[in-house]
């Protein structure tokens, strides 16, 4: 066996084991009787995507360490519009972030892209229900809530505006080696 073979059969397992705990897994939803029930808008036209990360607070780093991320949905072709309901353990620190591209463009000789990244961070109560739109703040709203993709935020926010919402700091999240 050459020196490549070797190499790949090498790095190919060591990079995957490496990479394992930042790629994001399938979502199964909590089934406790406390769950929380999260209401996510994937905007009509959004191209990228939804996660669903838990994060503990690292005391020596003074930054929130991601404990796991899930994907809630992903779009490669703009999407209609939806919503994503989520069961999740009350009690966590989550942030809903949706990666979103937003196209590309040339300067100079280069070719740009425009990818952002938005947080909603969220700390759940039990039985209680939320409605998140990536990159704004969560609303608690109300058991009988119905959502759909083209209620205005506005309107949720104006008609839940007395909920209080927990969160924690997500600008401390703690960079990773990539």
């Amino acid at each position: 066996m050459n020196i490549k073979k070797i190499f790949f059969v090498v790095m190919i397992p060591l990079t995957l084991t490496t990479c394992s705990h930042y790629l994001p897994l399938n979502y199964t939803n909590y089934e406790g009787s406390d769950a929380a029930t999260l209401y996510v808008l994937n905007r009509a036209g959004n191209v990228g995507t939804i996660y669903l990360g838990s994060y503990k607070f690292n005391k020596k780093a003074a930054c929130y360490n991601m404990v796991d991320r899930y994907e809630l949905d992903s779009n490669i072709f703009p999407s209609k519009g939806n919503v994503i309901v989520s069961k999740v353990k009350p009690g966590i620190q989550y942030s809903v972030s949706q990666i979103k591209n937003e196209g590309s463009s040339r300067q100079g000789g280069l070719l740009i892209a425009h990818v952002y990244n938005n947080n909603t961070s969220i700390i759940t109560e039990a039985g209680k229900y939320y409605y998140i739109v990536p990159g704004n703040h969560a609303v608690e709203v109300s058991p009988d809530f119905v959502p759909t993709p083209w209620i205005s935020w506005d309107r949720i926010k104006s008609q839940y505006k007395d909920t209080s919402v927990k969160s924690w700091d997500d600008k401390k999240i703690c960079s990773t080696w990539w």
